[in-house]
């Protein structure tokens, strides 16, 4: 069993590059367009953008606090929402951040099997490596 994620983010290319990144570690991704569908409802964790303009972020965190979804907060500049990450972030800030947040919600966590070195240098590359 390999951890869920769900991604709300408006920028589709963004959101794209973030799954595919995620899933060569073998977490199981699914980027999310509107709050219809019922296919995220069994998410670990929620990754969701702080300033989308297609899902707003308030109803986003009314949604995941109504499921019991743990929720971080991802945006270009800082937020009043707490966690956050804001972009450019270190991979290890978004693998420590979901960490976190799974404890406190003490949620099973299965460590993704590695995808080799090539995966956290480009999660690096995009996110700001340093």
């Amino acid at each position: 069993m390999s951890l869920k994620v769900v991604i709300f983010e408006d920028d589709k290319d963004f959101a794209d590059f973030m799954k595919d990144l995620m899933e060569q570690s073998h977490y199981e991704v699914l980027n999310c367009y509107n709050l219809k569908k019922n296919d995220w409802h069994d998410a670990d964790i929620v990754l969701g953008d702080y300033r989308n303009k297609i899902v707003p972020f308030e109803t986003l965190r009314n949604e995941c606090a109504s499921k019991g979804i743990p929720l971080i907060a991802i945006s270009g500049a800082d937020t009043n929402y707490s966690p956050q990450l804001i972009k450019p972030f270190q991979l290890e800030d978004l693998q420590s951040t979901i960490l976190n947040e799974l404890m406190k919600k003490n949620k099973v966590i299965t460590r993704p099997r590695s995808a080799g070195g090539n995966f956290m240098a480009r999660m690096k590359n995009i996110f700001g490596g340093r």
